[in-house]
């Protein structure tokens, strides 16, 4: 099969096929007609098929004009069925008042009187058309009044949609009048330790009131002020919890900007906005994965909230940290929703812990290449190394300095849930996925290749280590366990950062955006949790197709991993298939050269290696051969060497009388804690001991005796 016939992109210059590496003269056979059974689309359907995304890209604009031409239909037909004008007119008086009531609610301003109108100037069309017709007579100058009229209506609803707060990439927000500020911060400063700062500008927010201080009449800097220390007075005066205060400096030297929430932000939860008509948040249909992905909203300023996975830099890396119930999965969901919207984005997702809201996305056909469940992890481990093939081959192949995504060349987004799961237990699965995440997060930025790591913990360890930890740049931060958490996650970056813990005052879905540079947002994620949502959400949607010659390169190790029904069914590198061996069929030497011609053909074998090239891969088997035994009597050496009696008899009496940690068999031997760590290795590797526990949690025991795992 030639890559043209594999493309699913229509034609293009790309289709052409390389030359047959076997033909001296470089001929190219000619090409094989469409194969049996292929049926071309017919014009019709790809008009169809274009109409409808035209109008999908910007459905509240070009919505109308598919209504208008529907509306003018519609006038025609009631004329050809001889319906009664005087009928059409009572239901138009009905319509319009049920029309009136219904924008009164949900509706402001001009835009009731808009709807109400338009509902009367269809009833008069339809009416109009019943009695005199469309087509003939009278009709024409009808015609010319409905095309006039319609489109002083289109043009008055575009304007309306221009004037929209939510439709700019910016904006606007409903605040209450700043002239009527409710708290009087001149009367409080003195008891806060700010006796000289002055007000610049105080106004009320969604939730209380923010106020912005110059701090130069004070003697000191901003930035010698304790922000913590001041949070905790602030709402010690107002009775407020400590995170519904935040004190930051401001925008130039000497000042300071603070903000109280005196209504609790964290009451509701915020509905998903494609879920929810009435939201105030807008999502478009068609996503274009080069600008934020909206992902919840900030209770205090209304500001959607934005997820960075590409900017002019290239793929952005990124670090989700929480804890169990915290509203990492959650935050997740709203990513892959915005990501599935897109048709320049490809994502492949591995969970290979419980895998249950992953797999809803997948089965749907919204995802890549998936691998969900602990029986994929080496799938898992594949789908990385593709990762790291294509990043290798856009480096080769491109010739921007930074890929540009776009439909059939998107960013491939690499989402890993519970990455722990895939880079823990120092067997080989875990190495392969540690070196291949360490490339990734290294090379894959220019080359529009991100991934999203998403974890308990921000450590270095429970992320696949330090060299992919170093890699990450962008950070989301929500329910954590500990205080240090966010310093775990994102390093001393000389900036304070809310501490999330007190500002979501426990909440799940509270969340904190910030980059290595320091900035940062804060708010709430859209609630999509339920997994019929999902499933509504995710229906209908597809990946962007790859490039067709990096599919091409990739080869069926692609096309086998991102076929839907092979996700969870066929066997993958180092797993044993569980299901009967089959029966050997003997076959000719004819048959065996037909049935390897035919599986060439289909499935993009490489052609037999040449001499050199064979001379070359048994040069490399051999040295792998060498280290592998080099390891080996490494590992005997070290196996053979003894711990001291002494030692010995001191851990085992102790193991003795239950388990114990690290420190307390390094008190009970008398050698240090270094020491005890390599000889408890040694007496594991001879299975007289064993453990449980990870870090400074670690307990060993006496194999054969009960313990608590």
């Amino acid at each position: 099969m030639s890559v043209a016939d594999q493309c699913p992109i229509p034609p293009h210059r790309d289709h052409a096929t390389p030359a047959d590496p076997a033909d001296p003269a470089g001929q190219q056979a000619p090409e094989a007609g469409p194969a049996e059974g292929h049926v071309e689309p017919s014009a019709l359907w790809v008009a169809t098929k274009a109409t409808w995304r035209w109008f999908r890209a910007a459905p509240a604009e070009r919505t109308p004009l598919l209504g208008g031409a529907a509306l003018y239909g519609a006038g025609a037909l009631v004329h050809a069925y001889h319906l009664p004008w005087w009928g059409i007119g009572l239901a138009t008086v009905a319509g319009s008042i049920a029309t009136y009531a219904s924008a009164t609610n949900r509706l402001t301003g001009w835009r009731v009187g808009g709807a109400t109108t338009a509902t009367a100037a269809s009833g008069v069309w339809l009416a109009s058309g019943a009695e005199l017709g469309v087509t003939a007579g009278p009709s024409a100058l009808a015609t010319w009044l409905f095309v006039g009229t319609f489109g002083v209506g289109y043009g008055l609803h575009r304007l309306g949609l221009r004037r929209r707060p939510q439709e700019a990439d910016e904006p606007q927000i409903e605040v209450v009048a700043p002239e009527v500020p409710r708290i009087s911060w001149e009367s409080y400063l003195a008891g806060w330790g700010l006796d000289g700062a002055s007000v610049v500008k105080a106004e009320p927010t969604r939730l209380g009131e923010r106020v912005l201080l110059d701090t130069r009449g004070t003697g000191k800097l901003a930035s010698a002020f304790n922000a913590r220390a001041l949070e905790e007075q602030i709402a010690q005066d107002f009775g407020l919890a400590v995170g519904r205060v935040e004190v930051r400096r401001g925008g130039i030297a000497g000042q300071m900007r603070i903000s109280v929430r005196l209504k609790d932000p964290w009451a509701q939860p915020i509905a998903h906005p494609m879920l929810d008509m009435t939201s105030e948040v807008r999502l478009v249909e068609v996503e274009d994965a080069r600008k934020p992905l909206i992902v919840g909203q900030d209770p205090e300023t209304g500001r959607p909230l934005g997820f960075t996975v590409w900017d002019e830099d290239g793929a952005a890396h990124w670090m989700v940290v929480a804890i169990k119930g915290g509203g990492k999965t959650v935050l997740l969901n709203n990513v892959l929703e915005r990501l599935t919207a897109a048709d320049n984005v490809a994502v492949w997702g591995i969970d290979v812990s419980k895998g249950k809201d992953l797999r809803r996305w997948r089965d749907a056909g919204a995802l890549g290449p998936t691998a969900c469940g602990a029986s994929e992890r080496a799938k898992a481990v594949r789908i990385l190394e593709l990762a790291v093939k294509t990043i290798k081959w856009r480096e080769a192949h491109s010739n921007e300095a930074v890929f540009q995504p776009r439909p059939g060349h998107p960013l491939i987004e690499v989402v890993i849930d519970e990455v722990d799961a895939l880079v823990a237990g120092g067997d080989q699965l875990g190495q392969r996925a540690s070196a291949a995440l360490t490339y990734i997060t290294s090379k894959g930025r220019s080359a529009s290749v991100g991934c999203i790591l998403v974890g308990q913990r921000g450590t270095a360890a429970w992320m696949g280590g330090a060299n992919i930890r170093a890699n990450i740049d962008r950070f989301a931060l929500l329910k954590v366990g500990r205080g240090n958490e966010v310093r775990n996650a994102v390093g001393e970056m000389g900036i304070a950062l809310p501490d999330i813990a007190s500002y979501g005052e426990g909440k799940p879905g509270v969340v904190l955006f910030t980059d290595i540079a320091g900035a940062y947002e804060v708010g709430r994620t859209f609630k999509l949790k339920d997994l019929e949502d999902i499933e509504a959400l995710a229906a209908g949607r597809a990946p962007s197709e790859i490039e067709p010659d990096l599919l091409a390169h990739l080869g069926t190790g692609y096309t086998q991993l991102a076929s839907i029904d092979d996700q969870a069914a066929a066997p993958v590198a180092g797993q044993a298939a569980a299901e009967e061996p089959e029966q050997d069929v003997v076959r000719s030497p004819e048959e065996r050269a037909a049935e390897l011609a035919q599986l060439r053909g289909h499935l993009m074998l490489l052609p037999p290696l040449t001499a050199d090239d064979a001379a070359r891969v048994r040069e490399h088997s051999a040295a792998r051969w060498e280290l592998f035994h080099r390891v080996e009597a490494e590992a005997e050496a070290s196996l053979s060497s003894t711990v001291p009696a002494d030692a010995r008899e001191a851990i085992l009496g102790r193991l003795a009388d239950g388990e114990a940690a690290r420190q307390e068999l390094a008190t009970a031997a008398g050698y240090s804690p270094a020491a005890i760590k390599r000889f408890m290795t040694q007496l594991r590797q001879e299975k007289v001991v064993d453990c449980h526990g990870r870090g400074p949690a670690t307990r060993w025991y006496l194999v054969g005796d009960e313990h608590v795992a």
